[in-house]
This record gives structure tokens, sequence and C-alpha cells, in this order.
């Protein structure tokens, strides 16, 4: 969500995809999930001018991307 953000803050439009439709609507709603200093300003500007969007369809939220990132929860573990 911070990188997203932060894309769309300068000047990209980012579609985030996330699989939990819970979180999804609450952040088309404009209700942030996570806390992070400062996020709140700026996810709100890009959520009102259309740079930040929100999807649980991958295929609908790759359909016009020009690069991909993939952030994925790495359990911690021994190592």
């Amino acid at each position: 969500l911070v990188s997203g953000t932060c894309f769309a803050e300068t000047g990209n439009h980012v579609t985030c995809i996330d699989i939990d439709q819970k979180k999804i609507e609450k952040l088309k709603a404009g209700e942030i999930t996570i806390y992070e200093p400062g996020l709140e300003k700026i996810f709100s500007r890009n959520l009102k001018e259309g740079r930040l969007k929100f999807t649980t369809s991958l295929p609908e939220g790759i359909k016009d991307a020009s690069i991909i990132f993939l952030a994925l929860p790495t359990p911690p573990g021994e190592d």
C-alpha cells in the first residue's frame, strides 16, 4: 500500500490488487488498513485524483499495466 501510494504520488496510475474483498472495499472507501506516518494525506489525495485504485480482480488490475510489482508476505523462518 505504501509503495503503491508513493508511485501514485509521483504521477503514476496505480492499481493495487488483493484477494481480501473486505480490505479492498475499505481502501476504495478511503479507509487505510495499516498505519504509516504521513500515508493518510497522500493516500487520500491520490484516491481522489484517480491515480490510486483497488481491485480483487487480477485480470482487471493488470490489463493496462506497463510495470507489475509483486509484494508477497514472507513468513519468518529460522534462517
